[in-house]
């Protein structure tokens, strides 16, 4: 993932993503120093990551702001989950969409578009945030296709820390 810029955001757009947060996940307002620097770090594909005490907090991917895995564990908490089976979990890991025959649960009232974060079925930990494609019924029914598309998951440059700077 290369960085193609990186600068502390104004206490003006700081207060504009906290807007973004409240619809998403209220909970995590909490977490985040509204007086401590925010920097934005912008990639190459698009997506910005918003890091604060140089841990990622937040990820806006498609105009979407979504919390990153590295957020408070009450955070997480309360968005929409999707559970996998363990023979899904090395695939998410690297970074795969999630299709829907390798999905055990969604979260009832989870609909197209919203975030939500993928965990395994036997230990319930986060693997990935991502954004839901598929209605929470077709997914039950085990209807073929890419039920969730994964935008951050564990082990990947966000979670590690590790965003190149692009060189000119």
């Amino acid at each position: 993932m290369l960085v193609k810029k990186r600068h502390q955001i104004s206490s003006k757009d700081l207060k504009e993503i906290l807007e973004e947060v409240r619809k998403v996940a209220p909970e995590m307002l909490n977490s985040i120093d509204k007086k401590g620097a925010v920097e934005r770090v912008e990639l190459e594909d698009g997506d910005r990551i918003y890091m604060q005490g140089g841990k990622p907090i937040l990820i806006e991917h498609a105009g979407k702001i979504m919390p990153a895995l590295t957020a408070a564990p009450a955070v997480l908490s309360n968005i929409a989950k999707v559970v996998v089976d363990m023979g899904a979990v090395p695939f998410v890991a690297k970074g795969a969409d999630i299709m829907a025959p390798g999905i055990r649960s969604v979260s009832e009232g989870a609909k197209v578009g919203d975030v939500v974060i993928v965990q395994d079925e036997k230990y319930a930990k986060g693997l990935a945030v991502g954004i839901l494609l598929m209605e929470r019924g077709q997914i039950l029914q085990k209807v073929k296709g890419k039920a969730v598309k994964n935008v951050h998951h564990v082990g990947d440059e966000v979670w590690n820390g590790m965003l190149a700077i692009k060189s000119s």
